[in-house]
């Protein structure tokens, strides 16, 4: 199984996981998206604008949230800037 990739943001004692984790549209490595092929902007990426609304330059390409699950398990949709508990045990 393939490693998940985070993308944490902020400052250590007010760590936050940028939206674009959860994003159907990201790059496998977290810096790019089909909104942002040449890098996604700080305001996205350090959750000072949501993307579910329109922001300059993403040619109407928004946030799309990422179906987690498998046979046997509830998909779950991830809202950007939502607070969460993911149970990875359960996942994996």
């Amino acid at each position: 199984m393939e490693a998940v990739k985070f993308t944490i943001v902020g400052k250590p004692n007010e760590l936050k996981v940028s939206q674009c984790t959860f994003c159907a549209h990201r790059s496998p490595d977290g810096t790019a998206c089909k909104a942002f092929p040449n890098g996604i902007p700080v305001e996205l990426l350090y959750n000072e604008h949501d993307h579910r609304l329109e922001f300059a330059g993403d040619n109407g390409v928004r946030y799309q949230p990422i179906i987690l699950g498998r046979a046997g398990l509830p998909a779950t949709k991830i809202r950007p800037n939502a607070e969460f508990e993911l149970d990875m045990a359960a996942i994996l």
